[in-house]
């Protein structure tokens, strides 16, 4: 950590901080070589930067909202092949003193570039498109992104639009070809494009399970009976109204995958606390009117999806997680490809993917490079847009001495973790 300036009194640390608002979400920016170490005053100080335990985060920058209290640590990288090494840190107001390092953040990774050309991390950076390769610490896996650069610094000015952000930005592309395996070590947890479940009542669904940016099972709602068409819509927080007996059945399903893939710690109850594995229907392509009152066409679509996640039906797609079903469905044989018109993406020749989901539609750019083995695919591509925007860059004050109280902490367990798809990684408010 360097040097620490303190105010004229000695009373507070001042320490360098960046705001951006990444996506649809708002982060706190700091360069790794200001903060201390992970495990050694780090957990601490971000409890104190947000203003924990307050809920309101009153005494310091956090908002009661999870979109609002999260962390990117940016270091230029001393890997070959990176430019910079990213953790991400996510904050939970409900819960005081509560955070992980369990998960990633694609809309905060949006501004992970923006900050380190700021910041002159990257040297010699050239006028115009640029891809800056970043490393996740929290992942092990390397992300690639992609802006317009001017004058050494990532552009503003742009033609794309985010759902839930005024206006418009200049593009930047996520791309997160590697990130297969990271819940299970393989793209294809089973092995297999396809497997069959076998339910309760005697029933078949045939379901395509893949591990590659989260971990999802798709299924056919044809094959999945009671009525299910998938073109259902939940309540507005997410509750599961239809059809009848909806609401078990997909745990059930959730559970006979955990357990296909050895999640063996599961039950029927903490399946249902649990956000993964994501339970996916993909169907074809049909009009319907979303939460918002406004009408999907089937011709603006390739297909429409509905993610389960505990035990509800969210009301949109997470978005980093939104990248599995595009990997899934450019793969020739798997349960989402099955059902795509026969044009390029069918044919595994990659291409954009537009899906439906309850509250509009999400796209995502897939070239796949197809292997006999499944778990030897890879992608050359797996990509969607975001922007970022620099919001301030200044100096955070942090008092010497808090109550113990208040640096007490504690990393929250798997299920909480992972349950903050729900909302902070969500294109639910992408309106």
């Amino acid at each position: 950590m360097s040097f620490i300036h303190h105010d004229r009194n000695i009373e507070q640390m001042l320490i360098p901080i960046t705001v951006i608002r990444g996506g649809t979400s708002r982060g706190f920016y700091f360069e790794g070589k200001n903060v201390p170490p992970q495990g050694k005053g780090l957990e601490e100080f971000l409890l104190a930067v947000r203003g924990s335990p307050d809920p309101m985060g009153m005494d310091g920058l956090g908002g009661d909202t999870i979109q609002q209290s999260k962390v990117a640590i940016v270091s230029p990288s001393s890997r070959p092949d990176a430019d910079v090494d990213y953790t991400f840190i996510q904050i939970f107001p409900d819960q005081p003193a509560g955070l992980s390092y369990k998960m990633n953040c694609g809309n905060i990774s949006a501004g992970v570039p923006v900050f380190a050309l700021m910041k002159n991390m990257i040297p010699n950076v050239p006028d115009g498109r640029v891809t800056v390769w970043v490393f996740s610490t929290n992942t092990g896996k390397i992300m690639y992104m992609t802006l317009d650069v001017l004058n050494g610094e990532a552009r503003v000015a742009g033609e794309t639009t985010v759902g839930g952000v005024p206006g418009t930005g200049a593009e930047i592309l996520l791309d997160f070809r590697d990130l297969a395996g990271g819940f299970t070590g393989k793209l294809f947890p089973t092995g297999n494009l396809v497997d069959t479940l076998v339910m309760d009542d005697g029933s078949s669904i045939d379901v395509t399970i893949v591990d590659i940016a989260n971990l999802c099972a798709f299924f056919d709602p044809k094959s999945f009976g009671i009525g299910y068409t998938g073109l259902e819509l939940p309540s507005p927080d997410g509750t599961i109204t239809a059809p009848s007996g909806m609401a078990q059945r997909i745990t059930e399903l959730r559970l006979k995958v955990a357990r296909l893939i050895g999640w063996t710690q599961y039950t029927q109850e903490t399946v249902r606390q649990s956000a993964l594995p994501f339970a996916v229907s993909v169907t074809p392509p049909g009009d319907y009117t979303d939460m918002n009152g406004k009408t999907v066409h089937a011709k603006d679509i390739d297909l429409v999806a509905r993610f389960y996640i505990e035990s509800i039906l969210h009301t949109a797609a997470p978005c980093t997680g939104s990248s599995c079903p595009a990997a899934a469905a450019a793969i020739p044989g798997t349960v989402p490809n099955r059902i795509l018109a026969a044009e390029d993406l069918k044919a595994g020749k990659g291409g954009a993917l537009t899906f439906g989901h309850p509250s509009g539609t999400f796209s995502v750019r897939t070239e796949p490079v197809v292997a006999t083995c499944p778990n030897e695919i890879t992608f050359k591509e797996l990509a969607y847009s975001r922007t970022a925007r620099i919001i301030c860059d200044g100096t955070i004050y942090i008092k010497n001495e808090r109550p113990p109280s208040y640096s007490a902490w504690k990393e929250v367990d798997e299920i909480t973790a992972g349950s903050f798809f729900l909302e902070g990684d969500s294109v639910s408010i992408q309106k």
